[in-house]
């Protein structure tokens, strides 16, 4: 029996200040083989041309607009107005390749008992002219393997890495629905959080083929260190919520959770070391230690931080994780 063709797809799109590449990845999307889809874009509060860009595209999108607020808004406030019986999350510089929506709702229609299926993906850099040339793809045929190395009861994976990428997964509305909002109070890692929780809720398979195109820019990586981090809250969120054991009584061992949570304090420390905050990374290396006394290159950090705040004191505050130990 061949996949039903008609159930709707609601195409979730947040945008802040994206005129730059909003309409390739807009084309991309409507563009895709899979005919019944809607696509819904939040404008979170643009300053730049983002209006006009999305104006251009007439009736072929449902546009709503919004105070800056954040991705989780933008995100949330879309899935409200969605009408789908799935969900698609295209974020507004990526690019979808040609059939990535026919084969994974061809996928998900043959297997009702998986709420959200997500693909590999490819890192899309520029040229040596500083331009982005989208590849022509070579595959004519909708490709269902999966990789079965990052699917099934994916909560034990994904406390050790967040192996899923936005841009690529399409979900059940249903299944969306029991998930619920991604959470507001996350300036970064929103997403995370949401597999997360979903992968309490569901299997969640991946397919093999590389079906969007994640670009690689400057303003695709947020260089200024944050005054949370956000990666540590998530885990900890989920692990104070659930512990370590999955859905299916797989158990996390904690010798591989504290090398996680240490390594994330110590990104986090070596970010403020390096331009923040040399009080927070101080902070961060001590809470790395807690998780790994034996890390020798946290404790030459933390004391290098000490020293960094001593030659060079700056106002330190107390972040709101701090105390989680």
């Amino acid at each position: 029996m061949s996949p039903d063709r008609s159930a709707l797809v609601s195409v979730i799109v947040p945008v802040f200040n994206g005129e730059r590449y909003v309409g390739e990845a807009l084309q991309s999307a409507l563009a895709q083989d899979y005919p019944s889809k809607e696509i819904i874009v939040v404008d979170d509060g643009s300053t730049d041309g983002t209006p006009q860009a999305l104006s251009s595209f007439g009736r072929q999108l449902r546009v709503f607009r919004q105070s800056n607020a954040g991705a989780a808004v933008a995100r949330n406030a879309a899935i409200a107005q969605a009408r789908g019986k799935y969900l698609a999350f295209l974020d507004a510089d990526d690019l979808w390749l040609p059939h990535k929506l026919t084969a994974q709702i061809a996928y998900l229609e043959s297997h009702p008992d998986i709420g959200m299926v997500y693909s590999a993906w490819a890192e899309w850099h520029a040229d040596a002219g500083g331009s982005f040339v989208a590849p022509v793809s070579a595959h004519s045929a909708v490709e269902l393997e999966i990789e079965h190395g990052g699917s099934g009861w994916l909560y034990n994976q994904l406390l050790l890495d967040c192996v899923i990428h936005t841009t690529t997964v399409v979900i059940r509305a249903d299944i969306a629905a029991q998930v619920g909002s991604f959470d507001e109070s996350l300036k970064r890692g929103q997403d995370y959080d949401y597999w997360l929780r979903a992968s309490r809720i569901t299997p969640i398979h991946k397919l093999r083929a590389a079906l969007s195109l994640y670009r690689i820019h400057a303003q695709s990586i947020t260089r200024r260190p944050h005054a949370a981090n956000y990666g540590y809250l998530v885990i900890k969120k989920a692990l104070d919520r659930w512990g370590p054991v999955g859905p299916d009584g797989t158990r996390t061992p904690a010798r591989d959770i504290n090398k996680v949570l240490a390594g994330m304090w110590f990104g986090y420390g070596y970010a403020h070391y390096q331009g923040g905050d040399p009080a927070l990374a101080r902070t961060a290396f001590r809470h790395c230690i807690g998780y790994r006394p034996f890390w020798h290159s946290a404790w030459i950090y933390w004391l290098r931080s000490w020293l960094r705040r001593i030659a060079s004191p700056l106002k330190s505050y107390s972040p709101p994780f701090s105390n989680n130990k």
